[in-house]
């Protein structure tokens, strides 16, 4: 089975959560819409009473406003009075309602249309008609009103039990959907944090292995699937980026040890015995039997062995300048340029004791090569008249830059072997370089700067 993106993993539970509830919700809402339609039978049933009652008790007393005059003289009645209206409206108007005429059977329903018609008529108003009428109409009403009162009491009966059976129902779903909402948060809660704390943990791992100097070779994944693949994958480039920094810095310090150990050698064996034999050659060019020819044969010798020892000290000093271990890295440059680039162009020194202290061994001669090669090809290229070598501390930085006022690097078009001899010592020690538009009005800046946290050599050997 793949598996899922963090993002998804992260959203899992919430999202399985979110859709059991919104179906709970659905399935509320469709309970409640159940009680609603019970409760709206009932308010119709209840309704549809207080209307039949309400005419039914307009009726009783349209027959007793009618019922004394009809008695005493019902040649004397006069036309409807006010209270008969007031009834005879209310009888028609709650007797026509609608639901109470939806309950009666049709024929009812036909006859009581009709008989209202002659008891709400103020036009052709007749109490005989309307007190018969009335007579006619009302024990109908009252068989009806007791079959009403049935079916009520059984409609609220049925809802009683419709309505606890959907209490019930709502409640024991709502019970185990939530139950079943906890239980699946749980578990998938569960399986995101074992998944994503053993992919952290990984990367944990290794990042804490990249601190430590442990540098172990490290798979990226295969295929970017989310936000932690990227992650592991930046983690195993860096560590790659590392061995490789560990690689080239083990083969620059392992040149330079070889180097110093040529230097010894040269200085120790060969310097020494070229030294002994300028000394025989002095002893014997002082010796009394010899002639001029041979005295002068053998001062041009000692002459030729003492410019070999010269040169020797020259190649001694180039493979690993003493200056640079006994005086620092200042000295060793002003030494260097003294020897080297004596003349054209002027350069110019400036280097923090603090800065200068703050270097380890391995960068001390890692500088002193980057000096060395930048000043030969100023010398060689640049066509410079004046330079400038600085190295001071920048906040968090070391900060070595050197400027000429030569003719810049675009003159050349792309660059040389020796940028990218340079670029390759920078970042052997952690240091990033670039080239930029010198501080003079012409030539060109070498900037290289690093953290003074990466001063910490990194283990070679882990």
């Amino acid at each position: 089975m793949p598996r899922l993106p963090f993002v998804y993993q992260l959203t899992l539970a919430p999202a399985v959560i979110i859709a059991l509830l919104t179906g709970l919700i659905g399935y509320s809402l469709l309970g409640l819409a159940q009680i609603r339609h019970e409760n709206e039978i009932v308010r119709q049933w209840v309704r549809i009473t207080d209307h039949l009652h309400l005419a039914m008790g307009a009726g009783y007393r349209l027959q007793k406003i009618i019922a004394l005059p009809l008695r005493s003289n019902p040649a004397d009645l006069p036309s409807a009075t006010p209270e008969h209206l007031e009834q005879s409206a209310i009888f028609s108007e709650n007797l026509l309602y609608p639901e109470v005429l939806y309950k009666m059977p049709s024929d009812l329903r036909a006859f009581v249309e009709k008989e209202q018609a002659i008891i709400n008529n103020p036009a052709g108003y007749d109490p005989a008609r309307v007190n018969l009428a009335l007579a006619q109409v009302m024990p109908k009403l009252e068989a009806f009103n007791s079959a009403l009162w049935d079916r009520k009491r059984e409609a609220y009966a049925n809802y009683y039990t419709r309505l606890n059976s959907a209490i019930a129902d709502l409640a024991e779903t709502s019970l185990y959907m939530l139950l079943a909402c906890l239980f699946l948060a749980v578990l998938l809660s569960a399986i995101t944090v074992r998944s994503v704390r053993s992919r952290i943990g990984a990367l944990a791992r290794q990042a804490r292995s990249l601190c430590s100097g442990n540098l172990v070779p490290v798979d990226a994944p295969s295929t970017i699937r989310d936000e932690l693949d990227e992650l592991a994958g930046c983690v195993a480039d860096m560590t790659q980026r590392l061995l490789n920094v560990v690689a080239v810095e083990k083969v620059l310090q392992g040149a330079e040890n070889e180097r110093k150990r040529i230097a010894m050698d040269l200085h120790d064996q060969a310097l020494a015995d070229l030294t002994s034999v300028a000394r025989i050659l002095e002893t014997v060019e002082k010796l009394p039997d010899r002639g001029v020819e041979q005295a002068g044969q053998l001062a041009s010798l000692r002459k030729d062995v003492v410019n070999i020892s010269t040169d020797i000290r020259r190649i001694i000093d180039d493979l690993h300048p003493q200056t640079l271990d006994i005086l620092g890295l200042e000295a060793a440059t002003r030494s260097f340029l003294e020897r080297n680039a004596a003349g054209s162009p002027t350069w110019t020194l400036h280097f923090e004791h603090a800065a200068e202290q703050a270097l380890t061994e391995f960068q001390r001669v890692n500088l002193f090569r980057i000096i060395s090669e930048s000043a030969t090809n100023v010398l060689r290229h640049a066509h410079a008249s004046m330079g400038e070598i600085a190295l001071r501390a920048v906040d968090d930085h070391i900060v070595l830059t050197i400027d000429d006022d030569g003719v810049g690097i675009a003159a050349f078009g792309t660059e040389g072997h020796g940028l990218s001899n340079l670029r390759q010592r920078a970042r052997a020690m952690g240091a990033t370089f670039k080239h930029e538009h010198s501080r003079f009005n012409t030539g060109t800046r070498l900037d290289f700067r690093w953290l003074f946290t990466s001063q910490r050599e990194v283990n070679p050997n882990p």
